[in-house]
């Protein structure tokens, strides 16, 4: 079953949050201009972890407009979902200002960092280049 058919057809909120989630991604790492293999590579390991399959991955690019954003569906997700968006960030190696912008505005919508989102991902960022994981996020929370 293609990807795209699958989410048209499976409309749980876990499903449709994973899809938005890869969209997110892919706007992520081609907000600065460019979209290389790197990134591609990261979003395939994301992909996989969520068990989407590699061979769907082109189809998600090619449709990655047309989902808007979903609520994750607890902390947890939350905190996960900023982990890897935050990890496409610095999977080229270059932080670009557009990049910063666009994790603040995705952890607004989140519900989280409200008014201070440059500063909460750029903090963020900073954490998980020292090599914090998903589960240290959560004190950025408190």
């Amino acid at each position: 079953m293609f990807w795209l058919n699958f989410f048209r057809s499976n409309k749980d909120t876990k499903s449709v949050a994973i899809r938005s989630h890869l969209d997110n991604l892919i706007q992520m790492a081609k907000v600065d201009g460019y979209y290389d293999e790197v990134e591609k590579d990261y979003l395939l390991k994301v992909a996989q972890n969520y068990n989407i399959p590699a061979r769907n991955i082109e189809e998600v690019e090619k449709y990655s407009h047309e989902v808007s954003m979903a609520e994750p569906e607890n902390k947890e997700m939350i905190y996960r979902q900023l982990y890897e968006l935050v990890g496409m960030i610095l999977a080229d190696g270059v932080v670009h200002n557009q990049e910063i912008e666009l994790c603040a505005r995705f952890a607004e919508e989140m519900g989280v960092a409200q008014g201070n989102g440059m500063v909460f991902i750029s903090n963020l960022v900073k954490e998980i280049e020292k090599g914090a994981t998903p589960k240290d996020i959560a004190k950025f929370f408190s």
